[in-house]
């Protein structure tokens, strides 16, 4: 018993071991970054703060990271958890920056390496109200109750009692001094904490507030605060135990102003509806240096200069504060388009190795821009570097294939006259035949780059992806390079954080332009809008507003007479527009049918469509607490095969049924939550499948595909994350190819089976291929960075804990629980991708490759061939001996000829 046991047990493990072997993917060293490229970012900037070493910048995505600033790569990143967030602007302190993070802790980090040298905890529960470090190892700490100072072997302390209602106004630095002002608007009482890092000596005092400034907002700037309260301006340098007050009308500013704002050492900007001024403490006064147009935001360069940067016109001024002069000026030019308009600006000295220098001594600009992007400019409009920050907040991404080439003939009308579609051939080829002899002789009139034309195998796509702040960027998937950028104003995500992207007309109908669909909503009046675009150059070809949100989008199959698909836009108000405009009666004859969700209501609405005609026709009711997941079936999802051959040679039939939803629910808290997880048909409203979880919970990643359902969830009692695959099968073979959800076939049923997860996922995607003839395979995204291709083998619910001969005539693995996947297994092999927020798969014309593109913080782009490259030829493949071989043969074969016929010959004369 125990010999057959153990003979059992290593057959499985043989077995076991070959079909890994099988599916094990690798590549050499040289083939890294061959077919897959990473891009590193850091994500829309909020804080900054630049140093002759780096830039340092804290961003939207909890970013920590330090920018090279002579070229914009990064030198290192942190990332930080959502319960782990900076609530202090950071500080550079010698050679280390110094952040303050919402768990009550302080951390010092090398500013060249971002090595963690400091880690302290911070135990009041009264939480910090500021920090500052003057110096590598002096600091202040100041609490509600406590304030700390000093060396870090040898810190100080002292009690204090500040009232919960006092806020921090901000601090100011000056040498060796530091100063840090606490106030009450609603009281206008104030409390000034004076640090000297010379004498080791804390001074806490009340600071006199005048009563006027009830309500004021206050504003620092390096080494003064200052309020704006009616027409007056309150303020107090560093040091000062009271505040003074001076009327605007006093210093020259006669018109009315409503905002303030800190500009550097001493600076500020005081603006108004009309126009606005650059007012500055010197010598112990307020004055009033330069009046400038409104819209303008400024920072102080050294000691005596201001930089001013207008969001209007886009120019900067370099103005001196002594006497207003305007020492040097010039336009941002051709940068400043399309970027939405300057939001912040750092300046950066001008010994800085990146600070582009003319006879005036112009400091390089670090600018933040509405569509998320970051420069470095200098003078003369001359650009240090760009970042496209926005890619980093992609949430929606397609592929679409490169123009076959720019002198393609199409035939632009349908006609039916041979003469008129003689006609037209040959004038549209003379017509290329022209560009063709000006491209070559060099009178070309149009710019054709290799770059832009599809390859052999269809390779090369564009990636046509679109972020959160309404900015489109096109890539080129071979080198990654930016082939255009547009930023869309005033336009956002729908409700569920995605755009819906379209493709209207390919570039295979040369020479009318591609188009490109993107639905979003309307930033200001929250409606509906639809952008169309040219994916090859960026060009605007369309543009509405719709009167009401959006409710659905159907791409029909239909082509107007220019092959632009006809596109039906339903609004919440049950009105149907469609794009190409007012061309309803191309559809009115097809019958439409659409699933609506409503999260809010907990519901599932059937809707048929036929014409402008709306009419419902199911709805279904989820019990649960909220939606988790909605997927359905992706519109080119091929089917090759329609049954699967079992070990005995008898056919299982695949369900195959296109109209088909998965919906994830969860319901219940604690220990008695549960995740439902139901399939329906969208036309007929039938609930197909129906699998109840009890003390599982989310999140869930939903996948459907073919005949099989696959979901990721997290099991709650047992602490781990397993992966649940479901198939669906006919009992009998259908009667017919064609499948209705009209008139339902017998009832299909399922096999099921679940299997541990290594890890927790952050998306999930499948291998798709032009004629789905290669065996698919899963994408786990996994939240460490790592994107695992999984062969569809290893998630088979038909998986047998004891293989029987047909089993194994079959090929079914043996059933493990664990999804144990070799390291191989990873398509990113050494790289780690930050925050992987979704992939799209794209196909090529070779049928053993598919294309990845994932998108997140990172971009990451990759070719993955689940079943290896069976129709191409290796890379060392011996093309020299092949041809000796081939012209041996052919020389083989005329010797043997010519002596066959002799010998035919010979014997015909004897």
């Amino acid at each position: 018993y125990y010999i057959t046991n153990n003979l059992r047990m290593f057959k499985r493990t043989v077995l076991l071991v070959l079909v890994l072997i099988a599916v094990v993917q690798s590549i050499y060293e040289d083939q890294i970054g061959l077919y897959d490229w990473h891009q590193r970012y850091v994500g829309a900037v909020e804080h900054r703060i630049a140093d002759s070493r780096a830039i340092v910048v804290i961003t939207k995505k909890n970013i920590l990271a330090a920018l090279h600033p002579k070229t914009g790569a990064i030198m290192w990143r942190r990332k930080f958890n959502e319960e782990d967030t900076v609530t202090v602007d950071p500080v550079i302190c010698g050679e280390e920056v110094v952040t303050y993070h919402s768990t009550n802790r302080y951390r010092h980090w090398d500013i060249l390496t971002g090595m963690l040298t400091l880690d302290t905890p911070h135990h009041e529960e009264d939480g910090l109200l500021f920090y500052a470090s003057l110096s590598y190892e002096k600091m202040i700490r100041v609490t509600r109750n406590n304030v700390y100072w000093g060396k870090n072997d040898n810190i100080g302390s002292s009690p204090i009692d500040i009232s919960p209602s006092m806020k921090l106004a901000g601090f100011m630095r000056s040498g060796s001094k530091v100063e840090g002002f606490l106030f009450d608007p609603s009281t206008a009482q104030g409390v000034s904490i004076k640090y000297d890092a010379n004498h080791d000596t804390v001074q806490v005092a009340e600071a006199a507030v005048p009563s006027t400034t009830q309500g004021i907002k206050l504003v620092t700037s390096e080494d003064s605060i200052a309020g704006l309260q009616g027409d007056s301006v309150f303020y107090k340098t560093i040091g000062e135990d009271s505040f003074l007050e001076v009327k605007l009308s006093d210093i020259g500013i006669t018109w009315s102003v409503d905002l303030i704002s800190a500009a550097g050492k001493s600076a500020y900007i005081v603006s108004g509806k009309q126009m606005s001024a650059v007012i500055a403490v010197m010598d112990g006064a307020m004055r009033a240096v330069k009046a400038i147009s409104k819209d303008v935001i400024g920072q102080v360069v050294g000691s005596d200069h201001i930089a001013l940067v207008s969001r209007a016109d886009h120019t900067v001024s370099l103005v001196q504060l002594s006497n207003g002069f305007e020492a040097h000026s010039y336009s941002l030019g051709e940068l400043a388009e399309g970027r939405g308009g300057v939001l912040s600006m750092t300046t950066l000295t001008a010994s800085h190795p990146c600070s582009l220098m003319t006879t005036v001594r112009v400091p390089g600009l670090f600018l933040t821009w509405k569509d998320q992007s970051v420069t470095v400019v200098g003078s003369n409009e001359t650009c240090g570097w760009i970042r496209e920050e926005s890619l980093s907040s992609v949430v929606s991404a397609t592929l679409l294939d490169l123009p076959a080439s720019s002198f393609i003939p199409v035939s632009l009308h349908r006609h039916t006259n041979p003469i008129k579609l003689w006609t037209e051939r040959i004038t549209m080829q003379l017509q290329d035949l022209q560009k063709f002899i000006n491209l070559y002789f060099g009178t070309a009139l149009i710019d054709v780059s290799p770059e832009m034309e599809r390859d052999s195998f269809n390779l090369n796509k564009l990636i046509f992806a679109i972020s959160t702040c309404g900015k489109v960027h096109v890539l080129h998937s071979g080198t990654a390079r930016i082939i255009w950028s547009r930023y869309l104003d005033n336009i956002a995500p729908l409700s569920n954080g995605q755009y819906q992207v379209h493709m209207i007309r390919s570039a295979s109908h040369y020479p009318l332009p591609a188009l490109v669909a993107v639905l979003g909503t309307s930033l200001d009046s929250k409606k509906a809008v639809l952008t169309v675009l040219n994916p090859l150059d960026g060009s605007l070809q369309y543009r509405q507003e719709f009167e009401s949100k959006l409710a659905q989008i159907q791409l029909t199959a239909v082509e107007d007479n220019e092959f632009a698909k006809v596109m039906l836009i339903l609004t919440d108000d049950n009105e149907v527009h469609t794009y190409p405009p007012r061309l309803h009666k191309l559809v009115e004859h097809l019958p439409l049918y659409f699933t609506l969700v409503y999260p809010d209501q907990m519901e599932l609405k059937g809707f048929f469509l036929k014409g402008t005609r709306v009419e419902e026709t199911w709805s279904a009711h989820l019990r649960g607490d909220k939606i988790l997941d909605v997927k359905s079936k992706a519109t080119n999802d091929a089917v090759y095969s329609q049954g699967r051959v079992l070990g005995d040679r008898s056919v299982l039939h695949k369900y195959i049924n296109p109209n088909v939803m998965a919906v994830a629910v969860e319901s219940g808290t604690g220990d008695k939550v549960l995740v439902d997880v139901q399939l329906y048909d969208m036309i007929s409203g039938t609930q197909l499948y129906h699998a109840r979880h009890k003390q599982y919970s989310g999140p869930v990643h939903l996948l459907v595909v073919e005949n099989w359902l696959l979901y990721h969830i997290w099991c709650s009692k047992l602490r781990r994350y397993e992966v649940v695959v479901v198939e669906f099968f006919l009992p009998s073979a259908p009667n017919t190819t064609e499948f209705s959800s009209l008139f339902p076939r017998t009832p299909s049923f399922s096999i099921q089976q679940a299997y541990i997860a290594t890890s927790p996922l952050s998306a999930v995607a499948v291998t798709t291929t032009l004629k789905s003839i290669t065996n698919r395979a899963v994408l786990f995204a996994e939240s460490g960075g790592r994107i695992a291709l999984v062969p569809k083998a290893l998630l088979d619910p038909r998986r047998p804990t004891i293989p029987t001969a047909e089993d194994r005539q079959e090929q079914l693995v043996p059933y493990t629980p664990q999804l144990a996947l070799a390291p191989m297994s990873y398509v990113t092999y050494n790289k780690t991708l930050q925050d992987i927020t979704g992939m799209v798969t794209g196909v090529t014309g070779l049928e053993s490759t598919s294309l990845l593109f994932a998108y997140g913080t990172d971009l990451y782009f990759a070719r993955v061939t689940p079943a290896k490259t069976f129709d191409m030829l290796n890379e060392d493949f011996d093309y020299y001996l092949i041809g000796l071989v081939l012209m041996g043969l052919c020389f083989a074969t005329i010797v043997t000829q010519a002596l066959a016929e002799n010998k035919a010959l010979n014997k015909k004369w004897k």
